[in-house]
């Protein structure tokens, strides 16, 4: 690729997300490069701040999307100056240099940013619960990204599927578990909005087309239960979900935010269109899986 002649620039393009955005923006015909720590276009690593300088300098992009987090909760809460670094300096460098250039920055954010009100909806203005160092990181991420006025910050919850095989996605792990019939317990006090990676990156590009920028949630419009997820997605895979047992997300090691349904109202009104369902998603996993095979 030549230098000056990047369209978009994509963090995090070989994580589950990335892999998505990268396919979509190809499928449109954009002008595209991927960074990541391997198997992208550009190798980077988010802890260099150089490095990521360098990296805008070589490619000149006018749009940078950046998918790339450290998400292992352990992880964050082992080095939580590491997870700083990835999950939020990393995005003050990559604001900091759109400002200075002039490109459309979008950064990808989490939803775990709320708790105690089981399947309750949360919007762009509710108050947030920071209960560990990776929602920490996240939302110091989001306050350096929202400080570049025009740019583009999205909260979500996505799975689907990335292809490591040492490091199944949710999605994957819960896939190989139904069709195995895999000893299951599935969190019943553990609420998301949970969309596919693929469904999330083209309603993405719809927000970029409509220049959308502040703070938007994208997920699906069904709040529901990792109980309830699974056996839909098992009713979609036509498999009756018959041997699962109940557990309980406060049996995990690290403390997660549980209550993290969002309200995508803002983001329906933007697009003119209704996001995905519970099923829409359940049925298009199912669909990635068969054609996986």
């Amino acid at each position: 690729m030549n230098a000056g002649k990047t369209s978009l620039l994509v963090f995090g393009a070989t994580g589950l997300l990335g892999q998505a955005i990268v396919k979509e923006g190809r499928r449109r015909g954009v002008d595209l490069a991927g960074a990541a720590r391997k198997g992208a276009d550009f190798a980077v690593d988010l802890a260099d701040t150089q490095h990521i300088a360098e990296l805008f300098g070589h490619l000149a992009p006018t749009l940078v999307i950046n998918a790339a987090a450290n998400t292992n909760l352990e992880s964050c809460e082992r080095d939580p100056g590491g997870a700083y670094l990835v999950n939020a300096r990393a995005v003050a460098v990559m604001a900091e240099q759109c400002r200075t250039t002039g490109a459309r920055f979008i950064h990808v954010s989490t939803d775990h940013f709320f708790t105690g009100d089981g399947p309750g909806l949360h919007t762009e203005d509710s108050p947030v619960a920071l209960v560990n160092e990776y929602a920490r990181s996240k939302y110091a991420g989001e306050a350096f990204a929202r400080a570049l006025p025009d740019s583009l910050v999205i909260r979500t919850n996505i799975t689907g599927f990335r292809g490591w095989s040492s490091q199944p996605t949710f999605a994957e792990w819960a896939v190989d578990a139904i069709l195995n019939r895999r000893p299951l317990g599935l969190f019943d006090d553990f609420y998301t909005s949970t969309i596919d990676a693929d469904a999330c990156s083209r309603w993405l590009f719809r927000l970029i087309d409509a220049e959308a920028i502040g703070l938007i949630n994208l997920a699906s419009r069904t709040v529901s239960s990792k109980f309830q997820f699974i056996h839909a997605l098992a009713a979609a895979l036509g498999v009756e979900l018959d041997w699962a047992d109940v557990a309980s997300v406060r049996s995990l090691p690290t403390v997660r935010a549980e209550s993290v349904g969002l309200d995508v109202s803002k983001a329906e009104r933007l697009l003119g269109h209704l996001l995905p369902t519970l099923e829409d998603v359940c049925a298009a996993l199912a669909s990635e899986h068969r054609t996986r095979r």
